[in-house]
């Protein structure tokens, strides 16, 4: 099958693009012939297909003259060089079918209508909130907090309560951008959705999406034959970004003090993170910015419990099931598809999001299992990645949602 794989970014960032690259590969594995569709970065990984990558995108900034914002602006909505550079690419390879990720934004809705022109089937993993909130978070910009307020179409509380990056003009790009979708039905001209989690589907659903075109399909992950024994330490590894619970786990870690602590990734409140551990004397805890690869795989390696402490709604954690096959105690919030991966107490631990406390309470019930204790549920959370997110069980049902929408 000729597929043409979709997503803003060519390189190993987040969840979303460990699962586009991954699908990738996968689907070469099995045969298909499989085309690429991304945005120009200095940072994308080597593709064959990168002469017809769209041109960067910059990020809109408070700093920005009024020309360059603009031009970003209305590249969300229509952009003659992605339009020119799609329209190549599907006249070289005749897609039988466009597997979008995460296309928004930086892709413009110029990609969703070239393909629907060309009458490429389109399915897209829903990997977040994006179609139903501006700001693909649900979380309100004012406050931090969960929030619902756009549903049905509400995308004017975006702008009000600043809910991209606190910034006016960001949130009222996002607002528009948000309703343009709606109005041009963008999103009616995807034919099926593919949904990592129960949770996903059903909010999608309530949120106006017909249930007709949502398929459950859950992440994969291919789940090490051998594994490190448990560590000794608490570890957080992602985004340090309120979304991502960083600072209800910053408020956890003064009551932690007797365990060895490890905060890797970057964001925006990197400095905060930092100037909290020396203003409350955390000498237990340290940063290591960023890590990949090797670095990744020996951090995972001292950690005896991962934390997940989220605030926004989580779909299916890659952070979760990539821990989860390491045999790692994980410590996660009871939100989104989190309670679909784990069950408390047996494949790891749920706490009450949004609450130190419980948080607290969680990391030292994990930290306070016996080896032998903790290694039932390491053994028991293997299984159950193995059992339910197995790569080739993917890749075939991935097979069927795409024969569905073949023309």
């Amino acid at each position: 099958m000729r597929v043409l794989q979709i997503n803003k970014y060519f390189f190993h960032r987040g969840g979303a693009e460990a699962v586009f690259l991954s699908t990738i590969d996968s689907l070469r594995a099995r045969g298909h012939e499989v085309s690429e569709f991304s945005m120009r970065k200095k940072e994308n990984l080597p593709s064959e297909y990168s002469a017809y990558f769209a041109s960067e995108l910059p990020e809109f900034s408070e700093k920005q003259d009024l020309f360059a914002s603009t031009k970003i602006f209305l590249r969300l909505f229509k952009a003659k060089d992605i339009e020119n550079k799609l329209n190549a690419l599907i006249s070289a390879v005749d897609p039988e079918v466009a597997h979008l990720h995460n296309a928004y934004h930086h892709l413009s809705a110029s990609t969703f209508r070239t393909l629907y022109k060309r009458r490429v089937p389109i399915v897209m993993t829903v990997h977040d909130v994006q179609p139903m909130c501006p700001n693909h978070r649900m979380i309100r910009g004012t406050d931090d907090t969960l929030c619902e307020r756009c549903h049905k179409h509400k995308y004017y509380h975006c702008f009000f309560n600043r809910c991209v990056r606190y910034s006016r003009s960001m949130s009222f790009a996002a607002s528009v951008e948000a309703y343009y979708y709606y109005l041009k039905n963008i999103w009616e001209m995807v034919d099926l959705f593919i949904c990592p989690s129960h949770f996903m589907m059903d909010k999608m659903v309530e949120w106006g999406f017909s249930r007709k075109k949502m398929r459950l399909l859950r992440n994969s992950y291919s789940v090490p034959e051998l594994y490190p024994p448990l560590g000794d330490k608490i570890v957080y590894i992602g985004r340090m970004h309120v979304e991502k619970g960083i600072k209800i786990l910053m408020s956890a870690l003064p009551h932690l003090r007797q365990y060895p602590t490890v905060i890797a990734g970057n964001g925006p409140e990197a400095n905060w993170v930092d100037t909290t551990i020396r203003q409350c004397s955390l000498s237990n805890v340290e940063t290591r910015g960023w890590v990949s690869g090797e670095a990744l795989r020996k951090l995972m390696a001292e950690a005896r419990v991962i934390v997940v402490p989220s605030l926004f709604y989580e779909n299916c954690s890659m952070t979760i099931l990539e821990s989860m096959s390491n045999g790692r105690l994980v410590v996660a919030s009871d939100r989104g598809g989190n309670p679909e991966l784990i069950v408390n107490g047996e494949t790891g631990f749920l706490v009450k999001p949004e609450n130190f406390e419980s948080l607290v309470e969680g990391i030292r019930e994990a930290m306070g299992l016996s080896d032998i204790e903790a290694q039932v549920i390491s053994k028991r959370a293997r299984e159950y990645v193995e059992q339910n997110h197995s790569t080739e069980e993917y890749i075939k049902k991935l097979e069927e949602i795409y024969n569905e929408v073949r023309r």
